[in-house]
């Protein structure tokens, strides 16, 4: 196999051929060993993607997500902490309607109402670390 720095791609040297003919074989391609491929052509390690140093692959660190991305990233986890909590609360509210919720139960319940209001009323397009409200005690 073949490794390009300048398109972070591995090539197949038995392809030039057909690549040269189409007009995209780069110039730069090295050639990598079978266990380099193999390790470079698998899945990223978390918060990793394929880079180049040296004109050889190596893992490099995942650029920092755009503004709307975070924002996009924000607003999917504050949707799934807000169906988690709705989750937890549905047994409770269905034995506050049948009259059957304990008072503890009923302070659960409270807390879990109250994590939801303070997801529902967090700015998700805040940027930098947001602080998440804490989960409540089971």
């Amino acid at each position: 196999m073949l490794f390009s720095a300048s398109t972070c791609a591995f090539y197949a040297a038995d392809w030039e051929k057909d690549y040269r003919s189409s007009k995209s074989w780069p110039e730069d391609v090295k050639e990598v060993d079978e266990k380099t491929y193999i390790k470079f052509s698998q899945q990223p390690p978390f918060n990793k993607v394929l880079g180049e140093k040296n004109g050889l692959p190596t893992w490099g660190d995942m650029p920092p997500l755009t503004t709307a991305e975070a924002d996009k990233a924000n607003v999917s986890k504050r949707e799934m902490l807000l169906s988690m909590a709705g989750g937890k609360i549905n047994i409770w509210q269905a034995k506050l309607i049948m009259g059957r919720l304990s008072d503890d139960e009923k302070a659960k319940l409270s807390a879990w109402l109250d994590y939801i209001d303070a997801l529902e009323a967090m700015d998700t397009s805040e940027t930098g670390s947001i602080n998440w409200p804490d989960l409540p005690v089971a």
